[in-house]
């Protein structure tokens, strides 16, 4: 499934989840609907491999490296001996709205495709989160190399969703997973606060220290079935 969040953004063609129902949709629309679409934003983050105000991250904070090597090939953490020179100053990432009921029907027909029909593809939907739920998608997995644990709490700490009335929910939890050479970041967000079409838009904020993102969303077009999903 990586292959498919991760690879060149497809044209966009004419169809879209309005022309036809679930599950009947094309596989460009399946595509649309995870990197590029009111749900699911395509952006580029830059990383200045730094604690703000502190020194910079060099191949002796990666686990295990070896301080007699400082050159080396890039691991899932970093690698050995990974210098600095070696990390992506830039990521193309997605931010998306990973328990809204589009994208968790895009998800299940990529998945029923995938396994050659075989199966119920209704089995393959995912069921609804109770918490607003956005994920940072293709992060570089260096960002982890301290742990997955301690990301979490970074990215929880200063991370919220944020309305035009100025409404500001805090994020309760974030889950990292780790894929080869990239990570998932999914921010958890309570529906302490109802958020309607009626809000316009929302806005989504999160630091990690080395790295920041701003993403707005408009509410209008994330009606799905007659329904706000997010």
């Amino acid at each position: 499934m990586r292959v498919l969040f991760i690879c060149v953004l497809a044209s966009a063609s004419a169809a879209d989840w309005k022309s036809k129902p679930f599950p009947e949709w094309s596989d460009d629309t399946v595509l649309r609907v995870l990197t590029d679409s009111p749900w699911s934003h395509p952006r580029t983050v830059s990383f200045t491999w730094r604690e703000r105000e502190q020194r910079p991250i060099t191949y002796k904070d990666i686990p295990g490296a070896d301080h007699g090597v400082k050159t080396g090939a890039l691991g899932p953490l970093g690698g050995i001996g990974a210098p600095v020179s070696s990390l992506k100053d830039k990521s193309d990432i997605i931010v998306r709205w990973c328990g809204a009921l589009p994208v968790r029907h895009a998800t299940a027909v990529y998945k029923h495709r995938e396994a050659k029909g075989a199966g119920s593809i209704n089995e393959r939907i995912a069921s609804g989160e109770q918490d607003y739920v956005v994920e940072l998608f293709g992060l570089p997995a260096e960002l982890a190399h301290q742990s997955a644990g301690v990301l979490e709490n970074v990215i929880r700490d200063k991370a919220f969703l944020r309305m035009k009335n100025g409404t500001a929910i805090n994020a309760s939890k974030v889950e990292v997973t780790i894929f080869g050479l990239t990570l998932t970041a999914k921010i958890h967000f309570p529906r302490s606060y109802v958020i309607t079409a009626k809000d316009g838009e929302v806005e989504i904020i999160a630091d990690a220290k080395v790295f920041s993102l701003s993403e707005k969303f408009k509410l209008g077009p994330m009606v799905y079935l007659g329904y706000l999903e997010l």
